[in-house]
């Protein structure tokens, strides 16, 4: 006997075992149910993952939440609760103290709140007990528990299914899976159940069909073998599905109000009206566009006021996708463009008949005739191969229904004025209107996607604005009109056609040869490429020719190069691209018309001090262009050539990356960003400027020297390292470790003229490390030894405020005590910038920067920093502040106090000198300090009496000393404020 003989459903829907293999060929959309009660507004909504479920079953009463706003959706489901949910879906009431009283065998529920839900479960052999007179109402339900009872809701007997005795679980799994109980029940099926899959559980239930015994098996369904049974929400609760086909919205048609659905009946009903029947239902749908088209079934209740008529006074519980209909979706380039079937086509390589009387809708307006012809002329004329969708829906054989195009474009938009919004070739959309919509933020010139849908009027039309998504790299590549490669991902151009243009200054149809390399912006319409704008200047760097070879464009065997000097300090020595653009003329100045032409040495256009603007390529080599090339080299300027105040330079506003490159006073080319230096006045300097958008974006002074606020980029520090010996690129160089605040690796030509480990430099970088120090020529670094303002100013600090960028320093030491202390103090403001450097001077290391700038030690009075001043300037801001932070020695490395001592000569005798001598310990002195004067008798001696005085200087013993021949006597003498003369009277 084939005692479970049944009938499969597919997600809870019904439907028969032939569609549902077709139903799992096709690549389907909108599988699940969906409802129209998309939040219950329960104050812990997020948490909630059944949402379909748990709005349904609130809006029918089954569930409810707590009086605190929440659902606690994870919270566990008691046994009693359970047999609550079950009452109400089978009674729609929620009051069973009608039950009260009923008896039962068990003895736990006496008066307990949920008895009379229990005795009515029980009376219908819905629940069972722990045991025979156990319930245990307050214990946790599990979803295997739970399912059990509602197989019974559905008609099953519990014994006759096998849902009692020892295997009742793996029947309860079994036709619980069937039945489609089980769909999105993400839960475990023996734990406690939680709330929200609780609801599940019975939201499936309620689209299930009854099930009834018949020829020894149960079945869904009817006696004509081709209906099923009622489901649980018909049965029980009294809920209607009808078959329709969605129409639309108010966007769709005029007469409709905000809520209001258009559907047409599928087949006639006595609940709803007859065959093709347009209805109007109260009814919202999210993204209507996707369900325009798709037949559904509504589950609703008839009203009072009127019966046997589906309209909008009729309460719609939810909407759910038949298997009357299937969905493909996909996009126009799936379409295969052979069309050598009649009427079929082929989408993604399977092929679809179309039904009689399919149609094909472009953006949801009036449809004309779907078939081969017209589906073939839409690939073969507009859009062509796009990414433009397509939703094709299937009735029950599988044949094409209706094919709904939804076609995009790019526009420009050119005004926007509150809702309104302007784009070229459409006109002004009034956004407010049609349900229109537009992003947040739309502005004019935006480049913007829009899909117009329902009406060919703008008035009267609704426009979906999105702005475009665009992707900006170097062009990589491209294949005619089929694709476009940027930084490597190809994009299939849109229609494979010319790209449009007038959407941007720079947009171009085409693409050629000599744009690869450069960057460019691609405007992309559904993942296609539709608008490609050069961006032309891609060459938006700017550097200066610091050397140039006699090399030749497009040679490999004479490579053309050139020494750039970068906006960021750097160096480089680089290859110039064969695409290069340099000019020449008869005069030499290497600024003519002319291109210069393949072949020709480049150091015949290309000079020293050239601007140039330049993009390094993916082959490693840079394209440069020549960009000051005037009758003259530069234009002579005498006057203001930058204000700091107006950020301008020779009246025009500077860009706020703006570099000048400049000369300096040894003739190098050097750089900073205007920006950041101070006001620079010119007398008769060749100077030259590039302007784009209106400002100063690169520039060149001849100035041989550096101006004020130009320190920026210098690095400050100390060798840490012994000179090695090494090459570098083949070539040979003396390598040093210099602590700048970071290891920096330096390699140096030359005869390494005061360099050693321990010194302190200043040095530019530069891009590939190298640099040159010769005793005579260049000097990329300065020894900072505080010989002269021009390499720096020892200072012994006595206090240093980070928050007011200031330092205060001794301008000369006294002893007071046994200890050091200033005679009077300068304090100077820090650059912005001002770079600040810690090394340990007396083992030639990074110092401890944890401490900070700190004060001086008065125990040794030596100098603890050494300053660079802006522009080697004591009236301008300090730039650079090197701190050693080991008080052994001072920031030199030397044990000398950071001050100028006073002489002192040797004591003078006068009086009865014979036999008499004066000595002072000390040569020099600081104010203060103490000097021991030693006076000595020898045997031919006669003086009795010693005075011992002195100028700038304070004497102890004052007065008369009694003195003796053969005798040795010492005075304390005190330096004052300047040099000190010390006399040594004898009588």
């Amino acid at each position: 006997m084939d005692f479970l003989k049944f009938h499969p459903r597919f997600s809870g829907n019904r439907d028969s075992g032939e569609n549902l293999k077709k139903v799992l060929a096709l690549v389907l959309a909108f599988a699940c149910a969906f409802t129209m009660f998309a939040g219950a507004a329960f104050t812990d909504q997020a948490d909630i993952k059944a949402t379909d479920a748990v709005d349904t079953l609130v809006a029918l009463g089954v569930v409810e939440g707590f009086e605190d706003g929440s659902f606690q959706p994870n919270a566990t489901v008691t046994r009693a609760q359970m047999a609550k949910m079950i009452y109400v879906l089978r009674t729609g009431k929620s009051d069973a103290s009608a039950y009260n009283d009923d008896k039962t065998s068990f003895t736990d529920i006496g008066s307990h709140w949920a008895r009379g839900y229990i005795k009515y479960c029980q009376s219908l052999g819905i629940i069972a007990g722990k045991s025979n007179t156990i319930f245990a109402p307050n214990a946790n339900v599990t979803a295997q528990e739970a399912a059990k009872m509602l197989l019974v809701t559905l008609g099953y007997n519990a014994e006759k299914a096998g849902l009692t005795g020892a295997g009742w679980a793996a029947k309860t799994n079994a036709l619980a899976d069937e039945n489609g109980l089980l769909d999105d029940v993400n839960t475990s099926f023996t734990s406690a159940c939680p709330r929200q899959y609780a609801a599940q559980l019975i939201y499936n239930a309620i689209n299930a069909a009854t099930v009834v015994w018949r020829d020894d098996a149960y079945t869904n369904m009817a006696l004509t073998g081709t209906d099923y049974l009622p489901t649980v929400g018909e049965k029980y609760m009294g809920l209607i599905r009808t078959s329709v086909t969605v129409y639309g919205d108010k966007a769709r048609n005029d007469s409709l109000k905000d809520g209001e659905l258009e559907v047409v009946l599928n087949k006639k009903t006595s609940e709803a009206g007859d065959a093709d029947e347009h209805k109007i239902v109260t009814y919202s749908v999210s993204d209507i566009t996707s369900k325009i088209g798709q037949s559904v079934e509504l589950l609703w209740k008839e009203s009072k006021d009127t019966k046997n008529n589906l309209d909008k006074n009729d309460k719609i519980y939810g909407m759910y996708n038949t298997r009357d209909t299937s969905v493909v979706e996909a996009t126009v380039a799936d379409i295969d463009d052979d069309f050598t079937d009649a009427n079929k086509v082929k989408i993604n390589g399977t092929k679809y008949e179309f039904a009689s009387g399919a149609e094909l809708y472009t953006n949801l307006d009036s449809g004309v005739t779907a078939d081969k012809a017209s589906v073939e002329a839409l690939i073969k004329t507009a859009p062509k191969k796009t990414g433009d969708k397509i939703r094709v829906l299937l009735n029950d054989s599988n044949k094409i229904t209706a094919v709904y195009l939804t076609t995009s474009d790019l526009y420009k938009v050119t005004a926007v004025s509150g809702k309104k919004v302007s784009i070229a070739g459409i006109g002004t959309v009034d956004t407010s209107e049609n349900n229109s919509t537009v992003y947040d933020g739309v502005k004019k010139d935006d480049v913007v996607v829009v899909t117009k849908l329902y009406k060919s009027a703008v008035a009267d039309a609704t426009f979906v604005i999105e702005k475009a998504v665009s992707v900006t790299g170097k062009l990589t590549g491209y294949t005619g009109t089929k694709s476009v490669k940027v930084d490597g991902t190809s994009y299939p151009q849109y229609a494979k056609a010319a790209f449009k243009t007038n959407l941007t200054d720079d947009s171009v149809s085409a693409l050629q040869s000599g744009d690869v390399d450069d960057e460019v912006t691609v405007y992309l319409v559904n993942g296609y490429a539709r608008a490609i704008q050069k961006n032309s200047d891609d060459m938006n760097q700017y550097a200066v020719v610091t050397d140039v070879n006699d090399g030749k464009l497009d040679s490999n065997f004479s490579e053309p190069k050139a020494e750039l000097l970068f906006a960021d300090g750097s160096k480089k020595t680089v290859v110039l691209h064969k695409d290069s653009v340099l000019y020449a003329d008869a005069n030499s100045n290497h600024n003519g018309a002319a291109k210069l032409a393949t072949g020709v040495d480049i150091s015949t256009a290309l000079a020293k001090g050239e601007l140039v603007k330049y993009a390094e390529r993916s082959n490693g080599q840079y394209k440069i262009e020549e960009i000051a090339h005037a009758d003259s080299h530069y234009q002579t300027y005498t006057g203001d050539f930058y204000k700091k105040d107006t950020k301008a330079l020779m009246g025009t506003v500077t860009a706020g990356d703006c570099p000048l490159f400049y000369t300096n006073a040894s003739g190098e080319y050097k750089v900073s960003n205007v920006r950041s230096l101070n006001d620079i006045t010119l007398s008769s300097k060749q100077v030259d400027y590039i302007v784009k958008d209106g400002k100063v974006v690169a520039a060149f002074a001849n100035m041989t020297a550096r101006p004020n606020g130009a320190a920026g980029d210098t690095k400050y520090g100390i060798i840490t390292t012994d000179g090695t010996t090494t090459t570098k690129d083949g070539d040979p160089y003396t390598m040093y470790t210099i602590w700048t605040g970071e290891e920096t690796v330096v390699y140096v030509d030359g005869d390494q003229n005061g360099l050693a480990k321990g010194k302190l430099v200043s040095f530019d970088p530069s891009a590939d490390q190298t640099y040159t120090q010769d005793s005579n020529g260049t000097k990329d670094f300065t020894i900072l030894d505080g010989s002269a303002i021009g390499k720096g100013v020892k200072i012994a600090v006595t206090d240093y405020s980070e928050s007011d960028k200031t330092i205060t320093f001794a301008n000369g030491l006294k002893v007071e005590g046994n200890a050091y202390v200033e005679i009077s103090k300068t304090t100077k403001a820090l650059d912005d910038d001002a770079q600040i450097v810690y090394i340990d001077a007396d083992n030639n290391k990074a110092g401890d920067s944890g401490v900070g700038i700190t004060e001086f030690d008065g125990t040794t009075g030596y100098a603890n920093a050494l300053i660079v001043y802006d522009g080697n300037n004591a009236s301008n801001k300090i730039v650079a502040v090197i701190v050693n932070t080991n008080s052994d020695v001072d920031v030199m490395g030397q044990k000398n106090v950071a001050a100028t001592k006073y002489s002192v000569a040797a004591p003078s005798v006068t009086g009865t000198t014979t036999g008499i001598t004066a000595t002072a310990d000390k040569t020099t002195a600081l104010e203060g300090e103490t000097v021991t004067v030693t006076v000595k008798l020898d045997a031919t001696a006669t003086a009795t009496k010693v005075t011992v005085s002195g100028t700038n200087a304070t004497v102890t013993p004052a007065g008369a000393t009694t003195v003796a021949a053969g005798n040795t006597y010492t005075f304390t003498v005190v330096v004052g404020a300047s040099a000190p003369a010390i006399t040594v009277t004898a009588a």
